[in-house]
């Protein structure tokens, strides 16, 4: 049975699903139909490249619009520099998301590519604290 919430540090996310962040499918338009439906307590965004974030690409940057009705909001973010991603993070934040999830991308021995993650290191999730809390 589900419970009827959770918590995260302060965020209670009712009722207690998370809507998991699906490449090219979770964009603003199709979190706020789940949202409408009413079964959905927490919405993540597409993942997101920390890269692409703190360099202020406008492809990267259209992944994170969202609007007042999608609150709470998870952005889903990745890449392999941790001080990359600590302050992608903190720009999201500074967005008005609810929490920041983040995967640390190892690339495989024979790629120097940091958008290749072969396997998942970390997962840190924060809310509205600046430095992420580790989990997992």
């Amino acid at each position: 049975m589900i419970p009827a919430s959770f918590q995260i540090r302060d965020l209670t996310i009712r009722p207690a699903t998370v809507l998991a962040p699906m490449a090219g499918v979770t964009d603003t338009l199709f979190r706020r139909v789940i949202r409408g439906l009413g079964g959905c307590g927490l919405l993540m965004t597409e993942f997101t490249s920390s890269e692409g974030i703190t360099r202020s690409a406008k492809k990267t940057l259209r992944y994170l619009y969202f609007q007042e009705d999608e609150h709470p909001i998870t952005a889903q973010l990745f890449g392999a520099s941790p001080e990359v991603m600590a302050e992608a993070a903190r720009m999201v934040e500074d967005l008005g998301y609810d929490a920041v999830t983040s995967i640390s991308a190892v690339p495989p021995r024979k790629s120097s590519s940091a958008a290749a993650p072969a396997s998942f290191a970390t997962c840190r999730c924060s809310s509205k604290s600046s430095a992420p809390a580790r989990r997992g």
